[in-house]
């Protein structure tokens, strides 16, 4: 061009014509690109010419590509994918491309990778792991299969077929506090090119990261909670009772909403609530509790299961300090056996209520909410 850039165009003949899929600077002063051009002996190089230089241009640029799928979308037609090498190259730079599937031409013959199971739980150690890969070359020279950073381990070759075992108990990564799960590149490493060629994403979970029954089986993993255990685990032979295996949300114990709870302070109330699949304490085991943060004071209130599907927190009087708040709404839980929480997905609250609060006179008094209650007193 004009501005000493050269275009590249692919003759694909009709009605496509021609396609360009790459444009390169050549001059870097930006001098016009003069038409005569010639390839070298071997048509690997085109020599390009300006007033004042001539400028030998690799005919491709194969290398630049990283990926098989960025190698053969590229649209460049001298380059393929050499699959055990994990390089993008013309046919020629690739050892024995004739042989099947050692060298990619279309897109649709780039190396996939699938594995089964395609997560395991960081409790499970030295796990055997089936990969299966597409488009796959002659693998019986031998694989290593590569675990990350985390370490690499022989894989058993049987066709496209690689058996792989998961790390042990030592190489098993750990996995933060706030996350239930880890994620790694599992890699399949030739022996004869010592290059990864394929890979793909591997998980590593910790049901123990959750601490209630519907974030357990509501995530994306194998969890199950345990109910009277109070745990999650990826293993439900582990519960005590197997009628308290819980695998699905609907099963889950938890508050359903319910009318609106009102409370006003200073009067002794109890506080009834609706639920489901209310656990029933076993032996050895504490009953129920509903605990109330009332202004950062938190307070415990024994509570009696009626049956599964009812909880009453019994008769006691609530207070919040101030007079400029006439509606506080307070977050609570159920609890049973000391510190065993029973979900809100609801969020419900305990809404605390006092109708003196910011009513000094009978007519913001009987303003108030219906729901409230208020009335004035005269005298």
């Amino acid at each position: 061009t004009k501005s000493g850039k050269l275009k590249k165009i692919r003759a694909d003949g009709p009605p496509h014509g021609g396609v360009q899929y790459e444009m390169v600077s050549v001059l870097k002063d930006g001098s016009p690109i003069l038409r005569d051009m010639a390839f070298s002996v071997d048509e690997r190089y085109l020599y390009i010419m300006s007033e004042r230089q001539i400028t030998r241009v690799p005919v491709e640029s194969c290398e630049q590509y990283t990926t098989c799928g960025e190698c053969l979308s590229s649209g460049d037609p001298h380059c393929g994918w050499g699959s055990p090498h994990n390089m993008c190259s013309r046919r020629d730079k690739c050892q024995r491309a004739w042989e099947p599937n050692r060298f990619a031409a279309s897109i649709s013959q780039c190396m996939s990778l699938e594995v089964q199971p395609s997560s395991i739980s960081v409790s499970e150690h030295s796990r055997r792991l089936s990969l299966v890969v597409s488009d796959a070359p002659d693998l019986s020279v031998g694989i290593s299969c590569a675990f990350g950073n985390l370490t690499e381990v022989e894989g058993q070759v049987s066709g496209s077929q690689v058996i792989c075992i998961s790390p042990g108990p030592k190489d098993v990564p750990g996995i933060p506090l706030d996350q239930d799960w880890f994620g790694l590149e599992l890699q399949l490493r030739s022996k004869e090119t010592g290059k990864i060629f394929v890979s793909t994403e591997f998980k590593f979970y910790n049901c123990s990261a959750h601490q209630l029954c519907l974030s357990c089986v509501n995530s994306a993993f194998r969890c199950h909670w345990c109910k009277y255990r109070n745990l999650c685990t990826h293993d439900p032979t582990t519960c005590s009772f197997q009628e308290g295996r819980i695998n699905i949300s609907e099963d889950c114990p938890q508050l359903v909403p319910t009318e609106e709870i009102l409370i006003p302070v200073g009067e002794v109330k109890p506080i009834t609530l609706k639920a489901r699949n209310l656990p029933q304490p076993q032996s050895g085991q504490r009953g129920y509790e509903c605990v109330l943060n009332i202004q950062g004071a938190v307070h415990r209130v024994p509570a009696l299961r009626f049956n599964s599907s009812s909880v009453q927190c019994q008769n006691s009087s609530y207070q919040y300090d101030g007079m400029d708040i006439s509606n506080l709404p307070v977050d609570f839980a159920v609890v049973w056996n000391g510190n065993f929480i029973i979900d809100n997905p609801q969020d419900l609250k305990v809404h605390l209520y006092k109708c003196a609060a910011q009513r000094e006179s009978c007519g913001l008094c009987l303003k108030a909410d219906r729901k409230f209650e208020c009335g004035w007193c005269s005298g």
